[in-house]
């Protein structure tokens, strides 16, 4: 019993600690220099910028946590599309110091190259990170991170958003994180990584299937589904641990589940009336009100970022489709293209410019992404499996989604433009991803 006590409040402290994260500031940062550079990054004609990352300079005792800080900032800055990394093996053995060899650098073809340190005191680790402009040959800007000491990813996630924002103004998605559900066996369960994947922790663990997460604007808490044997209901997770029914009354269906902008709102599938249909309650289980009244199934709500408008799934038309309404139901209109087949799981992204969705190519489910102000739709995944549930990352540059192109459905990552895609799991049945900040 005292084992089985001490488990579940271990539960419970990392549940804190990582839903948190999504919420207060990550690290300590102290600005070495105030100098500020706003940087544009075009969706056509952008060339990526080559940067050098040396090996993170550290003390003796740090070498395990100097390489895996250098590691991740290469593979943060590799990801984000705005760099293109200068290939390690040129620099290799070169005596990198203080003195900026600029001429050399600039022969490698670097036109950046950002310069770390790791060092220890007491229970703190600090990294310093200094960002040359090679071809104005001057340093740009710098920055000394704490976190501690089991924490070096965090560090070098926090330096490459320094990075990424100071030239870019992109800094949001590697301290970002991402939701997903996992299925072993017979339960199926919501855990959470950063978002490469990395420190991943289990949020349930109650022996049933747990389904369709996603994450309140505030980061405070979670909503998903939980399938029991004749019925299914809608919960809440808040950081204390604490689980809270929001719906389920009565047998049939009541599933994924999305907050609105604003926190106060969920949007949810529901059959209490008979039929599979949009309906909205409050957070706190006021006010249940049905948006939809057709005689088809509709299901799969996503708010517009601004709040005002619904996009969703129905089969009202003979096969599932996306459409999209007002707010409170009214003005329903359809949104994928005719001749479309089976269309599901809008995602509206975070600019409100464009939705992703789930269509049929060829035969295969793939990640389609509709521009709202052409109708033009472009497919981000054919010919690589089945691949679906996108969701947008916070700032809209990049999207993650579930795929079986390596086997067993595992969650990936790629840019909003389809490029880079990279697993992120490797565990069993992953689904319904949520990225987060």
């Amino acid at each position: 019993m005292k084992k089985c006590l001490l488990n579940c409040l271990l539960v419970l402290v990392l549940l804190a600690n990582c839903l948190a994260l999504s919420q207060e500031k990550k690290s300590e940062q102290t600005d070495s220099q105030d100098k500020t550079i706003v940087g544009i990054i075009k969706e056509s004609g952008f060339t990526a910028a080559k940067i050098a990352i040396p090996e993170t300079k550290f003390e003796s005792s740090l070498s395990v946590e100097a390489k895996e800080v250098q590691l991740t900032i290469n593979d943060d800055l590799d990801f984000s599309g705005f760099f293109s990394i200068v290939d390690h093996s040129l620099f290799s053995g070169m005596s990198i110091d203080e003195k900026i060899d600029y001429d050399a650098w600039t022969g490698m073809g670097a036109e950046y190259l950002l310069l770390t340190k790791l060092f220890k005191s007491e229970r703190v680790l600090t990294l310093e990170g200094k960002l040359y402009d090679v071809k104005r040959k001057e340093l740009v800007t710098g920055k000394r991170i704490r976190a501690a000491t089991n924490q070096p990813r965090l560090l070098a996630h926090n330096l490459s958003s320094v990075v990424l924002d100071y030239l870019f103004g992109a800094g949001v998605f590697p301290t970002s994180q991402i939701l997903f559900a996992s299925q072993l066996g017979e339960t199926q369960d919501i855990y959470l990584a950063d978002y490469d994947g990395k420190n991943l922790v289990r949020l349930t663990s109650m022996g049933i299937l747990n389904v369709t997460p996603d994450v309140s604007p505030r980061g405070d808490k979670i909503v998903f589904t939980s399938i029991l044997k004749d019925r299914q209901e809608i919960f809440f997770l808040d950081r204390s641990g604490k689980r809270t029914k929001l719906y389920g009354e009565g047998e049939g269906l009541n599933s994924s589940p999305k907050f609105s902008p604003d926190g106060k709102t969920i949007a949810f599938c529901s059959s209490k009336s008979g039929n599979p249909d949009i309906w909205t309650i409050d957070v706190d289980g006021k006010n249940l009100t049905r948006l939809t009244f057709s005689y088809g199934i509709d299901t799969a709500p996503c708010f517009s970022p601004d709040g005002s408008k619904i996009a969703f799934t129905s089969d009202r038309s003979g096969s599932p489709q996306i459409y999209i309404m007002d707010r409170d139901g009214a003005n329903v209109k359809r949104l994928s293209p005719e001749g479309s087949k089976r269309c599901d799981q809008p995602a509206w992204s975070p600019r409100g410019d464009k939705i992703a969705y789930t269509t049929v190519v060829d035969g295969r489910f793939n990640i389609a992404v509709i521009d709202l102000s052409t109708n033009e739709v472009q497919i981000l995944t054919k010919g690589q499996g089945d691949n679906e549930s996108a969701a947008w990352s916070p700032d809209g540059r990049y999207l993650t989604f579930a795929s079986n192109r390596l086997g067993s459905f595992q969650i990936f990552i790629m840019r909003a433009d389809g490029s880079g895609a990279k697993r992120i799991t490797n565990q069993p049945g992953c689904a319904s991803p949520c990225w987060f900040k």
